[in-house]
Order: structure tokens, then sequence, then C-alpha cells
């Protein structure tokens, strides 16, 4: 039996920053890592409300970030609070990540709003990204953004849900989205990656060879140089709906 090689006392669950950890050794890690980036960003002060995202498929993330959330900055008595919320009109990961962003801008009563995105999503994205040529949204990789006046905290942006299921088992089996292409990528991560720990920390150098510093002023995508909005913002911005929608 291999035992936990932080406390020498228990079986190791998963292995966490290249150390076979046990859960109660994991949960602790997992914790320390992320109030390390609240406690980096400045964001997070007494009282602030905090919005834990709980879209489709993801809610399972969401329950165990709001509990590291909680755990994390508890002397500092945050307001944390899960709001749920439905995306069903889209067809592609960009549209279901743009009606994420819009939706969680509106909600206006809380400072911070934290999404459940972990480093499996974002390296699947940023395979699906690749092969479309459609790299929007790899704006979020970082552990928060503002946008517009939102700011959007993702303190799992560089965690695997591998290291995060010493908190609670997750059922990959639901996390499934309406864009096809991205599950086959997402699902190809999960399974045939799963065990290539350091991937899931090392592959953000990638990523920065498509940072820029052209963003939509709506959601934070990137567009080309010369443009203020991406293509959705410019057709939303145009309807008459998005006044009584805000």
């Amino acid at each position: 039996m291999d035992l936990c090689q932080r406390c020498g006392k228990r079986e190791y669950f998963t292995v966490i920053g290249g150390r076979k950890l046990c859960s109660m050794c994991g949960k602790d890690e997992i914790v320390k890592r992320v109030r390390k980036e609240m406690h980096q960003s400045k964001l997070f002060n007494y009282n602030d409300r905090v919005a834990i995202i709980s879209p489709e498929p993801l809610q399972q993330i969401s329950d165990i970030v709001e509990s590291i959330i909680g755990k994390a900055f508890y002397r500092v008595n945050l307001k944390i609070e899960k709001v749920e919320i439905s995306i069903s009109n889209y067809n592609y990961i960009n549209e279901y990540m743009w009606n994420l962003l819009l939706e969680s801008k509106k909600l206006s009563d809380y400072k911070i709003k934290v999404l459940p995105f972990t480093s499996n999503f974002f390296l699947a994205y940023m395979l699906e990204s690749i092969s479309i040529s459609d790299y929007s949204y790899l704006s979020l990789f970082n552990p928060y953004s503002i946008i517009d006046t939102t700011i959007i905290f993702i303190p799992l942006y560089s965690t695997p849900i591998q290291e995060i299921e010493c908190f609670s088992k997750i059922d990959y089996n639901k996390i499934k989205f309406k864009d096809e292409l991205f599950n086959t990528i997402f699902d190809w991560v999960n399974q045939q990656l799963r065990e290539n720990y350091e991937l899931f920390h090392t592959y953000f150098n990638t990523i920065n060879l498509f940072r820029t510093d052209n963003k939509c002023k709506n959601c934070g995508a990137y567009i080309n140089s010369g443009q203020e909005y991406c293509e959705r913002c410019k057709t939303y911005l145009a309807s008459p709906s998005h006044l009584y929608l805000k």
C-alpha cells in the first residue's frame, strides 16, 4: 500500500503537485492553492458577496468550488451563494461560454462571480480552438479577469478534475455539452491524459502563444485588432433585446 507522501499515515488517493497524497492532505493542498490565488488577486474583502456560478453541466464542479472557497477565506467572512444558471440556447462551446459570461454579468448584486472551469476544460478548449481557429475565450485562462466592470474569478483554471476528486467523486458521464466536437476532445483528455499529471500544469505556455491585448469590451473574447466587440456582442448590442434583458 502506497502511503501519503505528506502525512505518511493514510493511503494515497491522488497525485497533486507531483506528490501522492491522501484525500485529507489533498483537500488541504487544493485549499492552500486557491487561497494563494485569492490572496494574490487582492479582489476579496471582508463581507464581499460572492456568486458561485453553477451552470449545467458543471454543477458537480461548482459544488466543490463552493466548498473550497468557503474553506480558503473563511476568516474574511465572505457572503458566498451558489447561483444556478441555465444555458440551453447554444450549439458550440464558444456560444456556451458567451452566454455564461453575459448571464454572470447580470448578477450585479455580487462583487465577484466564480466560474467552475478546470484545467481539463481549458486544455480541451484549447485543442478545439486550434482545430477550428477560434481562440475567443482562451482569454479566460487566468485566475481572474475583469470584463467591463465584472470581476470573474476562476480558482481551478490550473487544477485538473482528478485533483479535486479528493472532495467528491466526479461523474464524468454527466459532463456533456451540446458541442459534440468539444465533448469528444474533453472525453479524450479525461480518459487518455488522466495519468499525465504534469501536462495539466504545463500546457499553459501553448496558450500564451495566442494571447493578445485585443479583447471584446462586452465579453472579454479575443478579437482582431481595430475592433471593439466580437461578432456575437455586435449582434447582441445592435438588437433591442439587450436593453431590457440587463
